[in-house]
């Protein structure tokens, strides 16, 4: 059973939400016998990795051009700089099926040489609405970002119906998704995300403090950090801890106008695992609903309590599983009412029924296989 798979980036360190999925759905197909031929795209600061091949039986890099004459295609900008001549000639090498990961890969999608091939598409959120929701969420002051974000947007809503016409499957995130792109495609499917646990690991009893987790250098969840801090954790004296890659100056100056609250930078997993296990709640606000956000599952398989908002469980199924709530006012009087209340067995209990089934790496592994139409 051999498998093709298109990665938007080196998918290890697995230390932020589109590569934890890829990285986490390879292991569970590694387990269930596919033999993986993983094809990266590099850039930044990421490197080929010798521990993708303990599950892989191939594993090839490119690297990413970021030109800035990417820009002045009518192809989006995420999807033209991962074009890769050399990734062609390889994927032309055999007739296996091919899973493309993210609307960031499928710019081959359509490519004549690939046609009669199996091409399956992991959607890991509706792409226009996120980078639209990121231009609304970059501050005015930072213009060509903004800019950049509003306009890869319009490209992304342009070629999502050429994209989706020539795929094969589309496998989608969240319900919300899995709706949204089955009226353009019926060979929709809705298969969560792959993550890094393996069971309910929560622990009864009280946490020390008042937990949010992101990588900080995306707009929302700075935004929802920074929103946290200001309209709730300004006006009560719990102590609160934020976590994350990247925070930007602006967080860091803020933080340290408050002496109940804590920065985190760039904890590597093992620090992250045990920040999420050590709070007694686990505050978690986005201002987007596209996709799922994988630092909630991790939550809900660590954590205790979860006070979470509708658009972070939009599409998830999760919400039974938290304290929703979307106003300053009702987190702060929900914060306070939990912050001395121990955690009890029967919500670990609770979480089991409901993780240990719709969230089994193993099961998803299988649903996906089902999908393939491995060479025999």
């Amino acid at each position: 059973m051999y498998l093709h798979i298109v990665s938007f980036d080196i998918p290890y360190p697995a230390n932020y939400g589109g590569v934890i999925l890829i990285f986490n759905q390879i292991k569970a197909l590694h387990e269930q016998g596919v033999k993986v031929i993983l094809h990266c795209f590099q850039y930044g600061e990421r490197t080929p990795q010798p521990e993708l091949e303990k599950y892989c039986h191939e594993v090839y890099y490119y690297k990413r051009s970021r030109s800035l004459i990417f820009q002045l295609s009518l192809i989006p900008f995420i999807m033209n700089s991962r074009r890769s001549r050399s990734l062609i000639k390889r994927l032309r090498k055999d007739n296996y099926p091919i899973l493309f990961e993210g609307m960031h890969t499928a710019s081959y999608v359509w490519h004549k040489r690939l046609r009669g091939r199996q091409k399956l598409l992991r959607m890991h959120n509706i792409e226009w609405q996120y980078y639209e929701s990121l231009s609304r969420l970059t501050p005015p002051t930072e213009v060509f970002e903004k800019t950049y974000y509003f306009i890869e947007s319009i490209k992304l809503q342009r070629i999502e119906p050429k994209v989706v016409l020539h795929a094969d499957e589309i496998i989608a995130i969240s319900t919300t998704d899995t709706a949204y792109y089955r009226e353009m495609k019926a060979n929709t499917h809705y298969i969560p995300a792959f993550h890094p646990n393996t069971q309910v690991e929560s622990q009864t009893g009280r946490g020390e403090y008042v937990l949010f987790h992101g990588k900080l250098s995306v707009p929302d969840n700075e935004r929802a950090a920074i929103w946290l801090l200001e309209n709730v954790f300004s006006k009560i004296d719990i102590p609160f801890v934020i976590a994350g890659m990247a925070p930007s100056a602006r967080l860091r100056d803020l933080v340290q106008h408050h002496e109940h609250v804590r920065l985190v930078e760039n904890p590597d997993d093992r620090e992250m695992n045990n920040l999420i296990t050590r709070a007694h709640i686990n505050l978690l606000v986005s201002f987007q609903s596209s996709g799922i956000k994988l630092k909630l599952l991790n939550a809900l398989f660590r954590g205790r309590f979860c006070i979470v908002n509708d658009r972070m469980v939009s599409g998830t199924g999760l919400s039974k599983l938290c304290y929703v709530r979307n106003s300053a006012n009702a987190i702060q009087q929900t914060v306070e009412a939990l912050i001395n209340a121990p955690f009890e067995q029967s919500k670990i209990d609770e979480r089991r029924m409901v993780l240990d089934v719709e969230f089994s790496n193993k099961e998803n592994a299988k649903k996906l296989m089902s999908l393939i139409k491995f060479n025999t």
